[in-house]
């Protein structure tokens, strides 16, 4: 089994749970037939493993059993080892994909503010777009009122239509909502100015996204980023497995 970015080598993993393994006395492994030939016997010293060991081995059932059956009494080193490896070699490790391809969550995270973002400037122009239509002879008549042939008799002639109702330019048949939702989209539009894109008569029709909305939105595009990329990671791993 290859090492997937970030996944320890499981070999490596073994020599660290021999090493939580601890004696209640000093523990002896088998001789080999050359060194039994200077050593007369053994001791009826035994191996028990620590508890932390244990707990680390608990993650690994079938691992855990294995150890048990071990009889280190009869097993030299490079015995014992090559035990390790068939039992980690058995095992059907679990990889967290999710870790593997985004270890430190930056990838989720650019994923979830370029959509945010996105979703926020294609409302805006859209919105704008609404605005500056919906207000456009409005705009035009102000641009070629008596009043307007420069930007100061412009804000005066709009000031006069949407404001003042003593004025020759008064429009009464306007709501007063409508008039200064008129007035300050207008105003913003000769200006250059930013306009209001919460305007209640110009994006009757377009639909305005809460940032729940935006939000929900958001997380499942990095959610589906993160997806595909664990799918491309399996794909690739896939000819390695076996």
């Amino acid at each position: 089994m290859m090492a997937i970015n970030g996944i320890s080598d499981p070999y490596r993993d073994a020599v660290s749970r021999a090493g939580q393994i601890r004696p209640i006395q000093t523990g002896r492994f088998a001789v080999s037939e050359e060194e039994g030939k200077r050593v007369s016997g053994q001791t009826g010293d035994k191996v028990e493993f620590s508890s932390e060991g244990r707990q680390a081995a608990a993650e690994m059932p079938d691992f855990d059993q294995g150890l048990e059956k071990l009889d280190l009494s009869h097993m030299t080193k490079d015995e014992f080892m090559s035990k390790i490896r068939t039992q980690l070699g058995e095992q059907n490790l679990e990889v967290n994909w999710n870790a593997t391809v985004d270890p430190d969550g930056q990838i989720w995270c650019k994923s979830y503010f370029d959509s945010y973002v996105s979703q926020v400037t294609e409302f805006r122009a859209s919105a704008e777009s609404a605005i500056k239509d919906y207000y456009a002879d409005a705009y035009q008549e102000a641009l070629d009122s008596s009043p307007g042939k420069d930007l100061t008799g412009q804000l005066n002639f709009i000031a006069a239509k949407y404001n003042c109702s003593w004025s020759e330019y008064f429009d009464a048949s306007m709501p007063a909502g409508e008039r200064q939702w008129a007035y300050t989209q207008v105003r913003a539009m000769l200006t250059g100015t930013g306009l209001r894109l919460n305007d209640p008569y110009a994006l009757k029709g377009l639909h305005i996204p809460d940032n729940e909305e935006i939000t929900k939105i958001a997380k499942q595009s990095a959610n589906d980023t993160i997806s595909e990329l664990v799918r491309q990671a399996k794909e690739a791993d896939s000819p390695h497995q076996g």
